[in-house]
């Protein structure tokens, strides 16, 4: 407690100005170092807020955009008179430019776009295409890339509970391709030949993510083979 000056001695009031303005000053700042802790406390969980909101809308402008795409059959069907309502060019090339599909694999709950190119930020929003591998339903080995998240359920987080036997759904702009598991692997982080094509005209697709039982971490990989 600051002691209270007697009489009106100029030392003494200076000196009780100084200490509290030392006590205003360490109030400050433990102030500011507790909302400093809470706000990277909070950070985390803050940015995977944002990248699943972006995911959302990724999803949602896709379902659009496929709505859009689908050709009008108003003047078919006779009900001619109502005029089609013109497509937003914008949001059709933000996606063409962007997203190549869906993937979908029911046993894990997973929906999530596929971006085209895996980079970071790409990868912290979603899953993302390799670069330099087939694409979707081609000849070769489409390989998609995706963070094992911490979160429950996030892009490939729960990607170690799918099987052989299991299936992976694409839906592309123009198709959707059935994928059947054949195989699930755990390998080195350099054993890159998990990204070769195989030999012969089959149609695979591979899913890479990390695996956390050991460190450094592993890669996990699931395997499958077109079927439609």
């Amino acid at each position: 407690m600051v002691p209270l000056p007697k009489g009106d001695d100029p030392l003494l009031l200076s000196e009780v100005a100084r200490w509290g303005d030392e006590i205003h000053m360490r109030r400050f700042l433990a102030v500011m170092l507790i909302l400093f802790g809470l706000g990277l406390l909070a950070y985390p969980a803050v940015r995977g807020h944002y990248y699943d909101h972006r995911q959302r809308q990724l999803l949602a402008q896709w379902a659009e955009w496929q709505e859009g795409a689908t050709p009008a059959l108003v003047e078919a069907e006779g009900l001619a008179g109502e005029e089609t309502p013109a497509p937003d060019l914008g949001r059709e090339r933000y996606i063409q430019d962007n997203m190549e599909g869906v993937l979908i694999i029911d046993k894990i709950g997973l929906q999530v776009p596929v971006l085209r190119k895996d980079t970071e930020e790409n990868l912290n929003i979603s899953v993302a295409h390799v670069e330099g591998t087939a694409g979707p339903g081609e000849v070769g080995n489409y390989c998609i890339a995706g963070h094992h998240m911490r979160a429950y359920g996030r892009h490939f987080n729960r990607l170690h509970e799918v099987t052989v036997g299991d299936e992976i759904e694409f839906r592309g702009p123009d198709a959707t391709m059935i994928y059947q598991v054949t195989g699930v692997l755990i390998v080195q982080p350099e054993e890159t030949w998990v990204l070769d094509p195989p030999e012969g005209e089959e149609a695979l697709i591979t899913l890479i993510t990390c695996e956390y039982s050991r460190k450094p971490p592993l890669r996990l990989v699931v395997r499958g083979r077109l079927l439609i």
